[in-house]
């Protein structure tokens, strides 16, 4: 068998040349290239980069992968979003694409079932909105690079994630991100405390068996916990009940106490909180929080300093 080696001081295709994915990242496209290639992603990259590599004119990292594969600059810009810039896309682009916004999405792992539908053994990454925890299509949890955790046995894993984004699509991704990060503390410290809701631990059962153990960090945890964040969050993220404790009206904080209940703790209830609790402390804390330059809502007529009472 030959050994493999790189293209010459000039770069130019190389033998064996793949299909970009939709939306990969430009560095997980190169690392396919070179394993296809049975080069190492480091050599590759070191010989695009050599600065005495002899070529006319410096490379912008799209022609390098142009002249490496072969396919056209248009192809790749429309594949491989994070090499797009408005210059770029005016000039080989039909139409011109956006460049990706800095805000709303992050690169993920593929799903290796897709990539394996596809033929392909290796890994890739790609872009995806930051609501993005699960792949839909095989019933994946892909949130942590390096693990991806079937997720049949607990179907509500699986809704939760339609639930997340159709939250987007109804609140806006500030609003959505700003209630989950709040509906997170809350949920963890209630589940520190082993009270209210237990559905998460039968979640746990139903995925890794009656002798689970889990830390806070811990796949598993994390996505048998995240249908409970995901109800939490979109209590917190409506603007017509995340203000209700705060009108002064006894009915109005029992309505969302009960909602509370309803949504993702239940047992929980005037009876069973006390004032250590930690949705009873975000009661007090967040008229404070308005005055933070990213708190994302406009109160319904209603000062910043609210006094609350919980009996």
């Amino acid at each position: 068998m030959s050994t493999p080696s790189l293209p010459g001081l000039r770069l130019r295709q190389l033998p064996r040349t793949i299909e970009p994915l939709h939306r990969e990242t430009s560095g997980s496209y190169l690392g396919r290239l070179a394993a296809a290639n049975r080069l190492s992603r480091q050599e590759l990259s070191a010989h695009v980069q050599d600065p005495d590599r002899v070529h006319p004119g410096k490379l912008t990292t799209l022609h390098a992968l142009h002249c490496l594969s072969g396919h056209a600059v248009d192809r790749l810009l429309r594949a491989l979003p994070d090499l797009r810039t408005e210059e770029l896309t005016s000039r080989f682009t039909a139409q011109p694409l956006k460049p990706l916004p800095d805000k709303g999405w992050t690169t993920q792992p593929v799903c290796t079932r897709c990539l394996a539908g596809l033929g392909i053994t290796t890994h890739a990454s790609h872009h995806v909105p930051v609501t993005t925890n699960l792949c839909l299509r095989h019933g994946r949890w892909i949130g942590r690079h390096g693990q991806q955790l079937d997720l049949r046995a607990v179907p509500e894993v699986i809704r939760a994630q339609r639930h997340h984004y159709n939250l987007v699509r109804r609140h806006g991704q500030r609003i959505v991100t700003y209630a989950m990060a709040e509906a997170a503390d809350i949920c963890f410290r209630w589940w520190d405390s082993n009270r209210f809701d237990r559905r998460w631990r039968r979640r746990m059962t139903a995925l890794s068996g009656p002798k689970w153990h889990a830390f806070k960090e811990d796949i598993e945890l994390v996505a048998c916990t995240y249908p409970d964040v995901v109800a939490l969050a979109g209590l917190l993220a409506s603007p017509c009940l995340r203000f209700l404790p705060f009108t002064g009206q006894d009915r109005d904080l029992r309505r969302f106490i009960g909602e509370v209940h309803d949504r993702a703790a239940p047992g929980y209830g005037f009876d069973a909180i006390g004032k250590r609790d930690p949705l009873i402390r975000w009661i007090e804390q967040e008229p404070y929080d308005r005055s933070l330059p990213f708190y994302p809502w406009r109160p319904p007529g209603s000062s910043d300093r609210e006094q609350v009472s919980t009996r």
